[in-house]
């Protein structure tokens, strides 16, 4: 169906993107074993305006107070991952969803 050239870039891509999803569940599970972290302390460090969410200009400023810099379509990537609603802000539920662990540990991909 494909030619080679694409079933390589394909099959990049898909190791890349399987990798990258491997390193996050990782963070995540080693995240959800700390004995000091809360997730609801974090959610609250990241929603500055102490108003439910976290928008995509919280998510800058707190990256640059810990002097992490990102490019605005990278911010807007990281707001999609977060925002399962679409609605251009994450809430805490959507926060949760997103840091806590998805799959078993038995499932390691590295």
């Amino acid at each position: 169906m494909f030619n080679l050239k694409t079933r390589k870039i394909l099959q990049r891509f898909f190791t890349f993107l399987f990798q990258n999803e491997a390193i996050i569940e990782d963070i995540r599970k080693r995240l959800s074993k700390r004995p000091l972290f809360d997730v609801y302390d974090a959610f609250k460090a990241l929603d500055i305006n102490d108003n439910g969410f976290i928008t995509v200009n919280e998510f800058k400023q707190v990256l640059a107070d810990h002097e992490i810099y990102l490019k605005s379509n990278e911010l807007l990537m990281l707001i999609r991952r977060f925002d399962k609603d679409e609605d251009g802000r994450v809430s805490f539920m959507e926060f949760l969803s997103e840091i806590t662990p998805q799959s078993p540990s038995k499932y390691r991909f590295i």
